[in-house]
Order: C-alpha cells, then sequence, then structure tokens
C-alpha cells in the first residue's frame, strides 16, 4: 500500500470541507498526529533518518505537537540531542517556548506538515532569539502553499518526505476518490499550489 492509501485508509487525509489555519476551506486535511499510532511511522521515521543524515545540524527541535514525535524518534535513532518548541506559550509555569539550550547551536527544525509555513518561520524566530542558528526544516508533507517561499526569505531550506501534489495526483488517478471530490481537489489545487 502506498503512502498516499496509508493515508486515507487510516483517516489521516480527510476528505470534504475544513477551515485551515490560514482561514483557507480546503477540501482536504492532513491530520498526522495519530500516525504514530500505525505501524507506518517506522516507515516515515526510516526515511526521515535518511534524509536528516545529509542535513548538517548539532541538535533536532521539534515543533509541538506534531513535530515532537518524529523528532523524538529520529534523535533516538541517530543517537542526536532532541528538543522541542511550542508556538504558543502555555501561560504557567516556566512560561516558555522553548525547551532547551540552542545558544550557539545549528537547529534542524522538525514538523508533520508544512502549509504556508507560519509555524516554521515563529519556530525559526524564537530559536534566533534564543542564539541558535536555523537553516534546514523537515516536514512529513508539504502542502506547497508558500511555505518553502516564506521559509526561504529566512534563510531556512524545506525538505519534505512528500509533496502533497504527488499524493493527490495518486489518488485523483485511482478509483478511492468520487468525481466530485476529485473536482473540488483539482480546483483547490489550481488555485493554492505554489508554482
Amino acid at each position: 500500500m502506498s503512502f498516499a492509501e496509508v493515508l486515507l485508509e487510516r483517516k489521516l487525509l480527510l476528505i470534504g470541507s475544513f477551515i485551515l489555519t490560514s482561514g483557507k476551506v480546503s477540501p482536504y486535511y492532513l491530520d498526522l498526529r495519530p500516525l504514530p499510532n500505525y505501524p507506518e511511522f517506522y516507515d516515515i521515521v526510516n526515511q526521515a533518518i535518511k534524509k536528516v543524515k545529509d542535513i548538517p545540524h548539532d541538535i533536532i527541535v521539534g515543533i509541538a505537537t506534531g513535530g515532537v514525535p518524529l523528532s523524538s524518534f529520529i534523535a533516538c535513532n541517530l543517537r542526536e540531542p532532541m528538543g522541542y518548541i511550542r508556538i504558543e506559550k502555555k501561560g504557567h509555569g516556566t512560561n516558555r517556548t522553548l525547551e532547551l539550550d540552542v545558544k550557539g547551536k545549528r537547529v534542524l527544525l522538525v514538523d508533520d506538515v508544512a502549509t504556508t509555513g507560519v509555524s516554521i518561520e515563529k519556530a525559526t524566530l524564537e530559536i534566533l532569539n534564543g542564539g541558535g542558528k536555523v537553516s534546514d526544516a523537515l516536514v512529513i508533507i508539504d502542502r506547497q502553499e508558500g511555505a518553502s517561499q516564506r521559509l526561504e526569505k529566512l534563510g531556512v531550506k524545506l525538505h519534505s518526505l512528500f509533496k502533497i501534489s504527488e499524493i493527490l495526483d495518486e489518488l485523483l488517478k485511482s478509483d478511492k476518490l468520487k468525481d466530485n471530490e476529485k473536482k473540488s481537489i483539482l480546483d483547490y489545487l489550481v488555485k493554492n499550489l505554489e508554482k
């Protein structure tokens, strides 16, 4: 079974009408937070490890919550230091967003999905404020809606294991979707996929 089929079968890719963080209405929604519950996550971790080995970094930082499981598994397998960052302050305790010392370190940011790149941008700025450096970020899926361009302006290269165009292209060619679902997805991609 391909990753596109896994996403659909495991209900990690939902088809319908969904309001995204950006306010856009999308005919599909990716929720990869449950992915570690399934055996396919092992394959994702292995793909990520291969990719990470070629990216210079001192520490791996997962963006809460979606990026924490993947960053943890990568760091553990590579025996590397790892931490995490919250995009929002929790409002109690130390009220920190960054749960590690990044001063003077090259940070590899990890998240599950990139859409516009706002979460990775916020994490990057927080790490820069903490004295760290970010030149690379890794996600499982790039929705291809501006994240790579946004991050490029900060000097951060976005790496992904999958592009949404590849995943949806496979599903559009299959019999897994109804004709009206295919049409709404195609219309959305034409309007929103970065060039």
